[in-house]
């Protein structure tokens, strides 16, 4: 079977919670996909979620970790790639819970629990935010962003919109007092304050 690797790795994978790391020529490639998809990562993992070859079409699908920001989950077939991060997967995730399809969620080590996409986000938004917490409300328009709330460790949150991968879109945020105002509401609570 010329599956089989993948096949015993998805075996392994789904009795576990957290998924293997991948050998280091699928961490290359994974770093080579996540840059032709616009990701900026110093890759520090990669795992294999995906890897098959159907009627001649490959398709092959990677969840990486990036230093200090978001992982994300990049998949290509053939010549069209998408990427997700691991923030915008939980929350979609969590949201349909029991009510649809089981989606995709990051389960590498680095990317379970981490707020470093939400740490970098605040930074290059130049606020003084340390994340307590964060969800990612939507995404689209045109040029492409994901839009977040992010609630402060002591006290205050923001609404962010942060630029797709390759999109042209600029960073903008909105204190929750400014987004209340503007008819956009914040749900989460600030962690310490």
């Amino acid at each position: 079977d010329p599956n089989f690797a993948n096949k015993l790795n998805g075996a392994d994978a789904a009795g576990k919670s957290i998924r293997p790391s991948a050998n280091p020529l699928q961490q290359k490639e994974a770093g080579e996909l996540a840059a032709e998809a616009g990701i900026a990562c110093t890759l520090t993992d990669a795992g294999v979620i995906m890897n098959a070859n159907r009627a001649g079409v490959r398709t092959v699908s990677y969840e990486i970790a990036c230093k200090n920001d978001f992982g994300w989950i990049v998949t290509k077939t053939d010549k069209a790639i998408t990427a997700y991060d691991c923030l915008a997967l939980l929350t979609s995730a969590r949201a349909v819970k029991g009510r649809g399809p089981k989606l995709t969620t990051c389960r590498l080590a680095a990317n379970i629990g981490s707020v470093a996409g939400l740490d970098a986000l605040t930074q290059k938004a130049g606020l003084s935010c340390k994340p307590s917490d964060g969800i990612y409300l939507g995404g689209g328009g045109d040029p492409a962003i994901s839009r977040y709330e992010v609630a402060c460790e002591y006290g205050g949150g923001y609404i962010i919109d942060a630029p797709q991968p390759r999109s042209k879109a600029k960073l903008q945020t909105l204190s929750c007092s400014e987004a209340k105002a503007a008819g956009l509401s914040c749900s989460l609570k600030s962690g310490k304050g």
